[in-house]
């Protein structure tokens, strides 16, 4: 517990209530597109196929068919154990699978509107014993507030979209703990993600469980749904341990808890803090890459970034490096800086 004056000092805006507030941690993470890519080249390293821009159209138990819309060509996968990862589109590929897509939108703000906090904010959502606003400040002066829980109904799009709806949900979900209002004209940009929920027929979308599921088709073919980034690791070796028990392969114990992604290791000296934070151990070489100075002003992506997605990440085009291997898409503002210098680096 940390009384009024030191929850104003790691969140200045704070309304002081006098009340003071809990202090806590939780997981920390800089940039979750670098994880992925991380997770991407660490599989690529250790046998891995790795097939961006193919679309999964039929699943077996001994393969799938998947389109090329790269190529616009269909190519047909054969493997001795198949996983249906599809998330949120997992119930399409197998039958029995039923599930309550749940839209999951956030804001960005700039950081100085909460008077660039130390912290992460959260703030109970009225009405329910069980659900918070995040205002999680970010590198780069931003911070994202999050999460709505809303239901998908009909088709799942592609690209979800936050309705103003949400987006006012959560400004004064936030501004009830503030004691400045941030202004709906202060939003930088609006992002959203769906959540693949089991479908278990009695809980409203709000209630259905977080955690992940593993089933099994009677053909053969395991579906994982559900979980959430932060145990990812625990998904992929339930998963993989079921596969291998279907599908009766010759497998060791799971690695997957004491796997060191690529970027682990010792830090280079003398690389920039940023790039560190970033790409870790692999610092040095995304420096050799190019520029680490920024593409513009306000936009903390460098050059160098750039062209080792390029070189190293698989990127084909401005969207793969704006939005898929960094997140300066998040701000359309900034996106539209930097798109010159990400068609630079594809150029070279």
């Amino acid at each position: 517990r940390i009384g009024p004056a030191e929850a104003r000092l790691l969140v200045p805006a704070l309304r002081d209530t006098g009340e003071g507030a809990w202090l806590s941690w939780d997981g920390q993470l800089v940039d979750d597109a670098r994880l992925v890519v991380a997770l991407a080249r660490t599989a690529a390293g250790l046998g891995a196929r790795i097939l961006t821009r193919c679309r999964a159209v039929t699943v077996a138990a001994d393969g799938a068919l998947v389109h090329d819309t790269v190529a616009d060509a269909p190519v047909r996968l054969r493997a001795r154990a198949v996983v249906n990862a599809a998330g949120v589109w997992a119930g399409g590929l197998v039958d029995g699978i039923t599930l309550r897509p749940s839209r999951g939108s956030h804001v960005v703000l700039p950081a100085s509107a909460l008077g660039d906090p130390r912290g992460a904010l959260t703030v109970p959502i009225g009405g329910s014993m069980s659900r918070y606003a995040f205002a999680l400040p970010q590198p780069g002066g931003l911070v994202y507030l999050g999460i709505t829980d809303e239901p998908v109904e009909g088709s799942v799009p592609d690209v979800p979209e936050p309705t103003e709806t949400e987006i006012g949900f959560l400004l004064d979900v936030l501004n009830s703990a503030l004691d400045t209002p941030v202004r709906r004209d202060q939003v930088l940009g609006a992002y959203a993600g769906l959540r693949p929920l089991l479908d278990d027929g009695r809980h409203s979308g709000a209630d259905l469980s977080r955690r992940h599921a593993v089933l099994t088709s009677p053909s053969g073919v395991v579906t994982i749904v559900g979980g959430k980034l932060t145990t990812y690791r625990a998904m992929a070796a339930d998963a993989v341990d079921t596969a291998v028990k279907v599908r009766t392969l010759a497998a060791g114990p799971s690695r997957t808890a004491s796997l060191p992604l690529v970027g682990a290791g010792p830090v280079p000296p003398g690389a920039p803090p940023r790039l560190v934070a970033r790409y870790g151990s692999e610092a040095a070489e995304v420096l050799a890459c190019g520029d680490p100075e920024p593409v513009a002003d306000g936009v903390p992506v460098s050059p160098a970034e750039l062209r080792w997605g390029v070189l190293h990440e698989g990127a084909l085009d401005v969207d793969d490096l704006l939005d898929r291997r960094t997140r300066v898409g998040l701000v359309p503002s900034r996106r539209a800086m930097a798109e010159p210098a990400a068609r630079a680096a594809l150029r070279h």
